[in-house]
């Protein structure tokens, strides 16, 4: 069996995605709050490429929670266009991380973001991040 390859030092995670009906309001336009829905999806993509899975964490009750969101908002996105959410770690601290976020129509820039999120326990109480986690999230670069 041939083991996957790491991706290289500062590499960037893109999760593609295409906007559904639901993502959007009367007139076909992204309902603002969706995007965090699209970077919540790329976020759970990102964790288990990188070993933050349920199944090995059910036992640890370890948690990531979102708790500061920046978002700029810069086009429109429409139903059917076909996104991509660009995103990478500027910050991996002792118990908490900051991702960037960068998602595109093509070349065009739709949404940029940046999400703080703390490690926590089954009961909610802030706790270190396991150190495979920190140095895997340290190895991502920052989209633009």
């Amino acid at each position: 069996m041939i083991a996957p390859e790491q991706p290289p030092e500062g590499w960037i995670h893109e999760y593609p995605l295409r906007v559904q009906f639901e993502d959007v309001d009367q007139y076909g336009i992204v309902h603002h709050p969706r995007y965090l829905l699209f970077m919540e999806r790329a976020r759970v993509d990102l964790m288990g490429r990188i070993g933050m899975r349920a199944d090995r964490l059910g036992g640890e009750h370890l948690g990531l929670i979102v708790v500061k969101a920046e978002v700029r908002f810069l086009r429109s996105a429409r139903f059917l266009d076909e996104l991509i959410v660009a995103q990478g770690c500027s910050k991996a601290g002792a118990s908490r991380i900051v991702l960037d976020y960068a998602l595109r129509r093509g070349p065009d820039p739709i949404c940029a973001a940046q999400l703080t999120l703390a490690f926590v326990d089954g009961s909610g109480r802030p706790v270190r991040a396991p150190a495979d986690l920190k140095a895997e999230l340290v190895r991502l670069g920052i989209p633009s």
